[in-house]
């Protein structure tokens, strides 16, 4: 082959191949923003992908390619055009001008670099696109929503005059602290595209801008920075839960960082020994305990605690203790405790119970304690062997017992009042006001449900037919549960001297009512019998034409927010103007959604790479 001939083929090869690279990266372009636009709908991305093939496939042509390599080549000075025009037999010249002209061509040519005459950045910048609408998606189930928000709001952003001015430099450094219990050395990242924090860490912010004015915007806590005297902004903030940080510049720079914080979780505690519920008859036998506790981070202390009830009926009484364990740490975050005792040094004479547990709390400041599964050893004559199955008391007894023991806890709480912040003593009566409703739920599902009027229902029951005319067992049940209503309200109320009263009063009603001569729960008298012809009666017309109605769907705010940040995120591919800008407040809007939902947090990452990749 001559020397003519090979910078021919060299020429024509170099042509060639960038046409074939234009033509794959216009399909690649086309199919990442179908696939965007599909987020919306099948026929959207189907239509947004022909539109998208057919204006790039046109500057891929032959033509497109040369006056592109012309105008970027070096010195090319209408080299490439005229080597073609040549090549296409459009243009005579001799053979002499002929070999000069593919000869200055292929040497030229070969000092191009394709790949930043057709770069890859707009194939990647739709793939991005794609991934943002696609991660938007699965954030939740989309419904028709309002007229878009997010898209006008990126329109009316970008049509400030910051939005037209060249992007000023903009560096956020963190440097996260966890809490100084965990041990948890400090890490410094630089523009992190999502921060991973322990609960009750801080973030130490160090921007380097060009803009005179920085703000920080925490969770909806917007800030103005004063540059310090290195010239660089400095914040300071506390994390207590996921949220995102929002870094603003007067020039239209911007960078938004998620942050998911993770809680420190509680201590896991478990009592290994016994780890059952014992009875007694008798003897002095001794008790091992072995309780087992694991941490996270730390633990701080592992006791043995326990509630010793003695007495019966109405004279319940509760002494609250603590048994000290032998901690032996197989690590910081690894505790064993044992301890030994006898019946007799736990002082339990016939009748009487000990509830026990373990309880561990971790390094956290405040009360982060945990406590494992509560376990029985009582005294009982009636008991059998040690080691048999415990049964609970009678279900009767079991109520009374735990509406004396809410009457215990009322009163040490009344005591402490004085020594409490209103905040805490209202929390306190709050949670005691939860476990008044949860033993009044339990106590009526025992009674099988409430009737709207008891008294009108006992009336006409077949009970009165059988003898029971004196039978008022439900009449104090249901004064038992009225009482234990009124508590309730008396305790959210945090008025504790009138929640004592109707406390006792429905200790009284139960005490009443669990008699012997009383009837807890209803019943049919044995004499009286069912009558099947009453069984599935009624009128079958009745049923005729009943048809469902299905009640309207609600609205959700949620949906239409993210409904309209998909519409964003399709506008991004259909304006080309400003879309570095509108891509950082598209992600922006991601993130204010929903910092906590990881598809959003996706979505944001994806569209501040697109934006960078611009």
């Amino acid at each position: 082959m001559s020397p003519d001939q090979a910078a021919e083929r060299i020429v024509s090869s170099a042509i060639a191949s960038a046409v074939r690279r234009a033509r794959l990266l216009a399909i690649a372009e086309a199919v990442g923003c179908g696939f965007a636009a599909a987020a919306l709908s099948v026929l959207a991305g189907a239509l947004v992908a022909l539109g998208v093939a057919a204006w790039r496939w046109r500057a891929a042509s032959r033509g497109s390619i040369i006056r592109t390599l012309e105008r970027t080549g070096p010195d090319a000075g209408n080299l490439f055009v005229t080597a073609d025009e040549i090549a296409r037999d459009a243009l005579t010249v001799k053979p002499l001008v002929r070999a000069r002209v593919f000869a200055d061509a292929a040497s030229t040519v070969q000092r191009v670099d394709v790949g930043a005459v057709l770069p890859i950045a707009p194939v990647v910048r739709a793939a991005l696109l794609a991934a943002a609408a696609w991660a938007v998606v699965g954030a939740a189930h989309l419904w028709r929503g309002p007229v878009s928000r997010t898209a006008s709001t990126i329109a009316a952003r970008s049509a400030s005059p910051a939005a037209a001015a060249t992007a000023s430099r903009l560096q956020v450094r963190v440097a996260v602290q966890p809490p100084p219990y965990t041990g948890i050395t400090q890490t410094t990242m630089v523009d992190p595209e999502q921060l991973q924090v322990i609960e009750g860490s801080v973030l130490l912010l160090s921007i380097d801008a060009s803009a005179s004015r920085v703000s920080v915007d925490h969770d909806g806590r917007v800030e103005a920075l004063a540059r310090g005297g290195d010239g660089r902004f400095a914040d300071r903030l506390a994390v207590t839960r996921t949220g995102y940080v929002l870094v603003t510049t007067d020039e239209a720079a911007r960078r938004a960082i998620p942050v998911v914080v993770s809680p420190d979780a509680l201590p896991a505690v478990r009592l290994t020994a016994p780890g059952r519920d014992l009875v007694y008859a008798g003897g002095n036998p001794r008790i091992v305990f072995d309780a087992r506790a694991t941490d996270d981070y730390g633990l701080r202390s592992l006791v043995l605690r326990y509630t010793k009830v003695t007495g019966s009926g109405e004279n319940y009484a509760f002494k609250e203790g603590e048994i000290p364990l032998t901690v032996t740490p197989a690590s910081g975050r690894d505790w064993s405790g044992t301890a030994s005792r006898s019946l007799a040094e736990l002082d339990l004479a016939d009748g009487d119970m000990l509830v026990y547990r373990a309880v561990a709390a971790d390094a956290r400041p405040g009360n982060g304690t945990a406590t494992s599964d509560a376990f029985f050893i009582e005294m009982s004559k009636l008991g059998v062997a040690a080691g048999d199955a415990f049964t609970l008391p009678e279900q009767e007894s079991k109520y009374a017992l735990s509406q004396q023991m809410l009457i215990v806890k009322t009163e040490r709480l009344h005591q402490r009042r004085a020594a409490l912040a209103a905040g805490e003593f209202t929390e306190q009566a709050l949670n005691l006001a939860v476990e008044q409703r949860m033993i009044r739920a339990e106590f009526v599902f025992m009674l099988g449900g409430e009737i709207d009027d008891e008294e009108v229902e006992a009336e006409q029951s077949v009970e009165l037919q059988a003898g029971r005319l004196q039978n008022r067992g439900q009449r104090d049940l249901r004064a038992a549960t009225i009482a234990m209503s009124g508590a309730q309200k008396l305790l959210t109320a945090a008025d504790t001297a009138a929640a004592l009263i109707a406390e006792r009063a429905a200790v009284t009603a139960l005490q009443r009512a669990f008699s012997r001569d009383r009837y807890i729960l209803r019943a049919m008298a044995t004499r009286s019998q069912l009558d099947p012809a009453r069984r599935l009666t009624g009128a079958l017309g009745d049923a005729a034409g009943w048809r469902r109605i299905v009640p309207d769907v609600p609205a959700n705010r949620r949906t239409a927010l993210l409904q309209d940040l998909l519409r964003g995120i399709a506008d991004l591919m259909a304006r080309a103007d400003g879309f570095r800008e509108r891509a950082l407040v598209s992600a922006e809007e991601a993130l204010r959604i929903d910092a906590s939902s990881a598809s959003l947090r996706e979505a944001a990452a994806e569209l501040q790479r697109a934006a960078a990749a611009s």
